[in-house]
């Protein structure tokens, strides 16, 4: 029998083959990948902790155990529809929570290269990076920075939406005076967070007092949703 009498039957049998080879590259490539990201220490870690690209979450830790090479090992499962282009050159970054895991949760940090590179392989070991711990006194002065900029946030926030409100000139006092607090405290960054909320704690009170009278007045006036926002940022002043 030869090639030309059943060219027909070859042809059809290396289009099976073709077929069976593109299914299983199919069955391969489709689904969540799954990485594990190599860290000199978990950072605390920990099962469902989110992996983050561009602000998204677009995976999950799936587990963490130690390896024999003194180095921890991460598994990652990145979703399907982000999995194609999370590619060879991708910088897996651990981020650990402020303030020495008191505030905030770990997490992974992904940042892909400009130009798109090799696909990963499910189950590949990939180097990750592990910035170095932050000593106290940085890990304060961080939060004290962050936490004046939430305040001047908040001040921003009431002038803008009570602009219009007839409680504007209650809660402009209160406003002058968070935005006067915010700055004295950026001035003394360096003093820690616990320290300066204790020594303005007369302060805050009094802006707090001032927020609540003006929620009351809303209470009082039926307006529900102004003092339901109000109260928000009560909390947010007390935390």
């Amino acid at each position: 029998m030869s090639f030309s009498e059943n060219k027909g039957l070859w042809l059809g049998l290396c289009a099976v083959i073709f077929l069976i080879a593109v299914l299983i590259w199919l069955l391969a490539s489709g689904g969540p990948l799954n990485l594990v990201i190599l860290f000199p220490d978990s950072g605390e870690l920990k099962r469902d902790d989110p992996v983050i690209w561009h602000g998204y979450t677009v995976g999950r830790v799936v587990k963490v155990e130690p390896l024999v090479d003194n180095q921890v090992g991460v598994t990652i499962q990145l979703r399907e529809d982000y999995a194609a282009q999370i590619t060879e050159g991708t910088r897996f970054t651990l981020k650990r929570p402020a303030l020495f895991g008191w505030m905030g949760v770990s997490a992974i940090e992904i940042e892909t290269p400009s130009e798109t590179g090799r696909r990963y392989t499910d189950g590949e070991k990939i180097q990750g990076a592990s910035p170095p711990k932050p000593t106290l006194v940085e890990e304060g002065k961080k939060a004290t920075l962050e936490y004046w900029q939430q305040l001047r946030d908040q001040a921003d926030r009431l002038i803008e939406e009570y602009r219009q409100s007839p409680y504007s000139k209650e809660i402009e006092a209160a406003v002058a005076e968070i935005k006067a607090l915010a700055e004295k405290g950026a001035s003394q960054a360096k003093v820690s967070l616990e320290q300066f909320r204790t020594e303005h704690k007369e302060e805050i009170d009094r802006i707090r007092e001032k927020l609540e009278e003006a929620r009351e007045w809303m209470r009082k006036r039926g307006d529900e949703l102004g003092a339901k926002k109000l109260q928000e940022e009560i909390d947010r002043l007390k935390k």
